[in-house]
């Protein structure tokens, strides 16, 4: 159980996801004028790349004049209906994010792990995920080498902590507020290279009014750079984008204590 936590944490694959709506397609038509709240980050920010498609439906019309960090943001903070069928485009501007190099985020620790509202650091939410042999597919290749959406949006509500006054992180799957399996431990920021190296040393199980926990053997071989980690691509109050040792992709967004609250997140 606690490799396959793991192997979550650090993106290494979309297996288990469930897979998400079917691939829709942009208009041919390009409507004037997009979102007034664009985000433009020179680091991350790159020309989409444009597809004549035959059909009207979809999210399409919304998506059209927004760079790929904008978007990426727009779908990941949108309810789930907009995002199942924004699914592709999410993974194209992805893709096309990961291929940039870019400057560093910065502040990461205060971004990351803040705890200015004392809540315990900060809580981001699993969005989306591409998986290692997708992306490196898209990269070599194109995206259009790959099939379908590309990546998943996770069906499960995980959520992460991180706390930069404890150095500790939790990483947890929340289910109808009444089950919840949470593994802890503790991390390191190395804000130069935007990488967070981390690994748990507890497990923590609740179910219902029952709950109980027990710290994990330590593991000689995950120490120093050895350890699971992200590389951070993209991180603001919003969203985040990383990378992570398995080599796939993933999206935050980032939940308040009223959501925590709604959910039985870290409640």
């Amino acid at each position: 159980m606690h490799r396959s936590c793991g192997r979550l944490s650090g993106v290494s694959s979309s297996a288990g996801v469930c897979a998400a709506a079917a691939r829709r397609g942009l208009p041919a038509s390009r409507r004037r004028g997009g979102l007034a709240q664009q985000q433009h980050n020179a680091s991350v920010l790159a020309p989409r790349r444009v597809r004549p498609r035959a059909s009207t439906e979809g999210s399409s019309s919304v998506l059209d004049n927004l760079d790929n960090l904008a978007l990426v943001k727009k779908v990941a903070l949108s309810g789930k209906v907009f995002q199942q069928i924004s699914a592709r485009e999410m993974f194209e501007a992805l893709i096309a994010i990961n291929q940039i190099k870019s400057k560093k985020p910065e502040n990461l620790s205060k971004v990351l792990a803040g705890n200015e509202a004392g809540e315990g650091g900060s809580y981001w939410k699993l969005v989306y995920t591409v998986g290692k042999k997708n992306l490196n597919e898209a990269t070599s290749k194109g995206t259009g080498s790959v099939g379908g959406n590309g990546g998943n949006f996770f069906p499960v509500t995980a959520v992460q902590n991180w706390n930069e006054e404890t150095n500790r992180i939790q990483n947890g799957i929340f289910i109808l507020g009444v089950f919840s399996l949470i593994f802890s431990g503790d991390f390191e920021l190395v804000d130069k290279s935007a990488i967070l190296y981390f690994d748990f040393d507890r497990l923590d199980i609740s179910l219902g009014p029952l709950s109980f926990g027990f710290d994990l053997p330590a593991n000689e071989e995950r120490v120093g750079k050895k350890r699971p980690f992200f590389i951070w691509l993209h991180a603001d109050e919003d969203i985040a984008i990383g990378r992570g040792r398995g080599g796939g992709i993933a999206v935050w967004k980032k939940v308040d204590k009223s959501y925590r609250e709604d959910e039985g997140v870290y409640v």
